[in-house]
């Protein structure tokens, strides 16, 4: 009676343990009242929905800079021709990114999509320091309306958010993968700690017109990688 006991105890532990295999197989979907709920799905819904967050606000942003920096009499001197001529630190400003060194490249096809998750990783994470740095120079700054500050955390704070979106969805489809993390500096951060008030609205010219364009993209990486790892949405 004991050994058949003791044989029965043994078929159920193995049989859990098959059971435990098997289910370890199956791709993470949860069977929940709505449907099957997939976690990587929901993630990239999340980092969707906060890189369009990011698009909207770096937009309005991007407005109320250009009406904070014409009161301080800047944007006056900023949108002369003949300084923008004249000027290349003016110039580089405004049309220059430090993001560009970490944009993945799209390759037709053929893209190797654990690298591109990689460097959409590294291309949002560019924006952590300026972002961060921003907004403790906004609020030291005298005169800085409420309305710029807090779209300010609110931008730093979904940039975080996504990021770790990203992170999270790495390990998920690529359990192994070992990143080296490599955030490109921002070439305006010394300008915008700097008390000279043209160098301090120089940079965040630079970071503010930047951003707007970067969500864009990041927004564009975020459809590709959506794409090609769940199937859904191409």
């Amino acid at each position: 009676l004991e050994l058949k006991m003791i044989g029965t105890l043994l078929m159920l532990v193995v049989s859990n343990l098959l059971l435990w295999e098997k289910a370890a197989s199956i791709p993470a979907c949860m069977v929940e009242d709505g449907g099957c709920w997939d976690p990587l799905r929901e993630a990239f819904n999340s980092a969707t929905q906060r890189a369009e967050t990011l698009r909207n606000l770096s937009d309005q942003l991007y407005v109320e800079f250009f009406f904070m920096i014409s009161e301080l009499c800047f944007l006056f001197h900023l949108q002369s021709s003949q300084l923008i001529r004249k000027d290349e630190t003016v110039l580089k400003a405004g049309t220059y990114c430090h993001s560009n060194r970490a944009k993945p490249k799209s390759r037709g096809v053929n893209i190797d999509i654990e690298e591109y998750l990689k460097m959409s990783i590294n291309f949002v994470g560019s924006w952590i320091s300026p972002l961060f740095h921003l907004v403790i120079e906004l609020s030291a700054m005298e005169g800085v309306p409420e309305t710029i500050l807090s779209k300010a955390k609110d931008l730093e704070e979904n940039n975080r958010q996504l990021l770790d979106d990203l992170r999270w969805i790495l390990t998920k489809v690529f359990p192994t993968a070992e990143i080296k993390e490599e955030f490109p500096s921002w070439d305006y951060l010394s300008f915008l700690k700097s008390s000279n008030k043209n160098h301090k609205f120089l940079a965040i010219f630079n970071l503010s017109s930047c951003l707007d364009y970067d969500t864009k993209y990041t927004i564009h990486y975020l459809k590709i990688l959506n794409c090609l790892i769940t199937g859904k949405d191409c």
